[in-house]
């Protein structure tokens, strides 16, 4: 017996479709997701995925991910297609997008671990493609927030983590923190344009089938940076939890990125705001994890 909140969803489900020129057949929950709920619809378009936030319900912050990932759709990266996005239901934004049938590179690559290696080399190239995409400012997709230059936007996400953070969960002072932050930065080489980076890009995101890795996923934290910043939770969640995987990945991102004299500074600085974001993160919602990040962030000062 369907229970109240299904049936809401169902019926404001039927409408966003119909609206859109889609016929519903039949709609159920869909697959496990991290900050969404997830119903699959049967259409006479084929299968439709319904997305309806939880954590972030801001409308614009669902344009931001779909004008995210369109462009990377257009740079030859595959992703998921969006097929319309209601900003006002009583359910809140609700967004319908293609469904693709697969599972999560990660669930995938522990039963298969002989296939890291292609997998990591498909990741690697579309990695590649989507740090190709300029953006005309460094920042949000949509131009909210915008910065001049990466050092600024990097500045900001410093002083915004730190805000957060009590003194007796951090390495060092915070004035040693901003010390060593401002050198990294000052030893930065000229970087011409921003890049469009992903922001979340770990195995959990690519999603796969038993022919390989069939499209890159959710592209909610995507914006305009330099494309080292996706370098940082890349050296954690792929290159150190899954060894094997940085060469076939490198090789791959290096045909369209050759090696260049600066990247070493560029990517002191990423993985320097990837350990600092994520200890803020965590002492927000996860107050286990923060002693972990507390000590890479101590490594990553002491090196």
């Amino acid at each position: 017996m369907p229970t109240n909140d299904e049936l809401i969803v169902e019926a404001c489900v039927r409408q966003l479709l119909a609206e859109a020129g889609i016929n519903m057949a039949a709609l159920r929950p869909g697959p496990s997701g991290y900050s969404s709920r997830l119903w699959l619809a049967e259409t006479d378009e084929g299968p439709l995925l319904i997305r309806l936030p939880l954590r972030n319900r801001d409308p614009d912050y669902l344009r931001s991910m779909m004008a995210a990932t369109e462009l990377a759709s257009e740079a030859g990266i595959p992703t998921v297609r969006y097929r319309a996005f209601c900003p006002d239901t009583p359910l809140g934004p609700v967004v319908v997008q293609e469904y693709r049938p697969g599972e999560r590179a990660t669930d995938y690559l522990k039963r298969n671990p002989k296939e890291l290696a292609r997998i990591a080399s498909a990741v690697g190239h579309w990695v590649g493609l989507l740090h190709r995409i300029q953006g005309p400012f460094y920042g949000g997709v949509l131009g909210v927030p915008a910065y001049e230059t990466w050092a600024v936007q990097a500045r900001v996400r410093v002083m915004a983590a730190l805000r957060g953070l009590d003194a007796d969960v951090l390495p060092a002072s915070t004035e040693e923190i901003l010390a060593a932050f401002e050198h990294a930065l000052g030893a930065l080489p000229n970087i011409p344009n921003a890049s469009l980076v992903h922001a979340d890009l770990y195995f959990d995101n690519v999603l796969v089938h038993e022919r390989g890795a069939v499209c890159l996923l959710d592209f909610e934290h995507a914006c305009y940076g330099d494309r080292f910043a996706d370098f940082g939770k890349l050296e954690e969640l792929m290159f150190e939890f899954w060894p094997g995987s940085e060469a076939p990945f490198v090789a791959a991102y290096r045909l369209s990125h050759p090696e260049d004299d600066g990247d070493l500074s560029r990517l002191r600085v990423a993985i320097g705001l990837y350990e600092l974001s994520q200890l803020a993160y965590f002492a927000r919602w996860q107050r286990d994890l923060v002693p972990i990040y507390g000590a890479r962030l101590e490594r990553w000062l002491e090196r």
